[in-house]
């Protein structure tokens, strides 16, 4: 994998690794490298974002100094952002099974802001529900550089060593010592409770964990990862077309897409179309990385197509005929 173009940009996602991870990065960088952002009145919060961005509210002078001097940047801020500044391929987050990061979250605030409610009422306050899905907000998941699993952090790490080309090593912080194992134990009634008020971060933690297979193949033979994904279309296009976007990180070719039916190839696409977004969130290619295809009117309704990487041949999206008369 080609060596990353700092800043690294880490998505501190409450009660995921991220703790652990930040220090490991700011020994590994030096702290004169590492710029935090936790909000104006956080100290952790580097003199230059604090004066730039919230006192001055100059986002672009803020930004371009942390493009000057820093090589990792963090915070619990989202993807958009810092994304003018930072390649979406620079950009690095780990997710947690919502189970186990929920109930972490409610100890920790037990613990360090004096939360004095009940768990019940912790899980049922809108600033605690689907915590890590509002993380992606504004962004497209599959743009992030890497996806780590805290159940999986020292692999995770690795993938990320390698990927980046830097050499982190593993530290274990900010853990709650009063825990008698390493995941809590939790009833029924709270699982479930759980799992009612997150259905956003449950959706995203198994899409998380599909990608990261995905993505460590890629990395460990060294093959193309693909990102992709749907882009918005209007209602009554549905079944009839499809627009999306792919991207190849490690390219500034276009990604070509074979369109087929069975194991039959109709067409062949680029992904080569503008898509805003993802010129604004900075993701590849200067948001060149979209595609479209309307389906061919000899096509049956109930006839599924496969949207197929060309180089790799995997399989990145489908969908079925469905024309409503």
């Amino acid at each position: 994998m080609e060596a990353a173009n700092y800043p690294l940009f880490f998505i501190h996602i409450s009660k995921t690794a991220g703790s652990s991870f930040r220090v490991a990065a700011e020994r590994y960088f030096g702290k004169e490298h590492v710029f935090y952002d936790y909000g104006p009145k956080a100290n952790e919060t580097n003199p230059d974002i604090r004066t730039l961005d919230y006192e001055k509210r100059d986002r672009y002078a803020a930004g371009m100094k942390i493009v000057e001097k820093a090589k990792f940047l963090t915070g619990h801020i989202n993807h958009p952002k810092y994304a003018p500044f930072i390649p979406a391929k620079n950009a690095i987050t780990f997710v947690r099974d919502p189970i186990q990061q929920v109930r972490s979250h409610y100890e920790h605030f037990t613990r360090h802001h004096r939360y004095k409610r009940s768990f019940s009422e912790f899980v049922n306050e809108p600033r605690f529900k689907n915590v890590q899905y509002k993380a992606f907000q504004g962004t497209w998941p599959d743009a992030i550089g890497f996806i780590g699993l805290t159940e999986r952090y020292n692999e995770s790490l690795a993938l990320i060593n390698k990927m980046y080309s830097i050499d982190i090593q593993g530290l274990d912080i900010n853990k709650n010592t009063e825990k008698k194992s390493s995941s809590y134990e939790l009833s029924g009634e709270e699982i479930a409770l759980i799992k009612k008020h997150n259905k956003e971060d449950f959706k995203l933690y198994e899409y998380a964990l599909t990608r990261f297979e995905r993505q460590k193949l890629a990395i460990e033979s060294d093959t193309p990862f693909i990102r992709f994904g749907k882009t918005n279309m209007v209602a009554s296009d549905e079944g009839k077309m499809i627009k999306g976007w792919a991207a190849d990180y490690n390219s500034q070719s276009p990604v070509v897409i074979d369109v087929r039916v069975g194991k039959k190839k109709i067409a062949e696409i680029p992904a080569s179309e503008y898509r805003s977004t993802a010129n604004e969130r900075n993701i590849h290619r200067n948001g060149f990385v979209g595609f479209s295809f309307t389906y061919p009117k000899k096509l049956k309704n109930g006839t599924q197509l496969d949207f197929a990487a060309k180089e790799t041949g995997e399989i990145l999206l489908s969908d079925t005929i469905d024309r409503q008369v």
